[in-house]
């Protein structure tokens, strides 16, 4: 069965904007979380315990750095893994202790409080 280039182009276009709203709608619950964490957010200091380069070579050659902290509340060890740019990277060697920010109803919602400075109000 033939598609009509028409038909086509309409559904690649539906396809796109219903991308886009997914897009935005996560990213907004992303930027609540993160205001949430600049509010009502609690700091406590965790270490860096692993850092990982992970280089794709399938498609277009990308590299991107991982940092793991570790951070304990209420007794219990949690630990958080994220993906950041070459520069904190480097900033943050294993064995290094990092500022962080947990919210106190669910404690593994949590981020570097560096990043959370554009969200104070």
């Amino acid at each position: 069965m033939k598609m009509s280039p028409v038909i086509l182009i309409i559904a690649v276009v539906v396809l796109v904007v219903i991308g886009v709203v997914a897009y935005n709608a996560l990213r907004g619950e992303n930027e609540a979380l993160m205001r949430r964490l600049a509010s009502e957010g609690i700091s406590v200091s965790g270490e860096v315990v692993q850092r990982e380069i992970r280089r794709s070579t399938s498609g277009a050659f990308t590299t991107q750095f991982w940092l793991t902290y570790r951070y304990t509340v209420s007794g219990t060890a949690l630990d958080f893994s994220e993906s950041v740019s070459q520069e904190i990277y480097n900033r943050y060697p294993e064995g290094s202790r990092v500022s962080l920010t947990y919210l106190m109803d669910d404690p593994r919602v949590v981020a570097r409080t560096e990043t959370l400075i554009i969200y104070k109000q």
